[in-house]
């Protein structure tokens, strides 16, 4: 059995969106916490809550917005293809399901399997971790959890993904593939991975 674990910004998308609602839509101080974030001086959650209470817009705004992000070359067809043969997706991300289930929506793309965070508005943003791990603050959503899920399980895991929130669990896949930061850093530890820029790239592995 074979499943997959692909992260969302900058890994579907081509552009982190999450990063980009934050710099275009948050008031001044946004810098200043993500580089706490950087630091390691301030875990995920807290950084997401301080950031996104800076966000005054409203869910309708921030849903019009993510409309403008692209998804990478070859989703679809690696949608159809994992489809096709019975095999298991999961989108999992650290990101907001406000705009993921958006961007999905608006690409034709529903009814995945999706392991993220949630940001609701009501009058203010309200964010929900209910995939955090308790023993640990690096992450909003333990993706490392749903990889070894899923090993328990007998599924030979495919990782693909770009960032700091897949290293922790991509180390724990049986396959890896890699861009951006995540790819230096597999290559820094010499960890065995393909590196991809579209999901073309990923297809012709598969």
């Amino acid at each position: 059995m074979r499943a997959f674990i692909i992260d969302f910004d900058g890994t579907v998308t081509r552009e982190d969106v999450g990063f980009s609602i934050i710099k275009n839509f948050a008031s001044e101080g946004w810098k200043e916490i993500g580089q706490l974030w950087i630091d390691k001086k301030i875990g995920t959650i807290e950084c997401g809550e301080r950031l996104w209470n800076l966000v005054k817009s409203t869910d309708k705004e921030i849903k019009e917005y993510a409309n403008n992000f692209e998804i990478n070359p070859g989703f679809k067809e690696l949608v159809d293809k994992i489809n096709d043969n019975s095999y298991k997706l999961i989108i999992a991300s650290d990101g907001y399901s406000v705009y993921i289930n958006e961007i999905l929506k608006k690409n034709g793309i529903e009814n995945l399997d999706i392991f993220c965070n949630d940001a609701d508005y009501n009058n203010g943003w309200k964010l929900s971790f209910s995939n955090k791990n308790e023993e640990c603050s690096i992450c909003g959503n333990c993706k490392r959890k749903l990889v070894e899920d899923l090993k328990r399980k007998d599924y030979k895991v495919y990782y693909i993904g770009d960032g700091y929130s897949d290293i922790c669990a991509c180390i724990h896949a049986d396959v890896i593939f890699a861009k951006s930061h995540l790819k230096r850093y597999c290559e820094k530890h010499e960890i065995p991975y393909f590196g991809f820029d579209t999901f073309y790239d990923v297809l012709d592995h598969i």
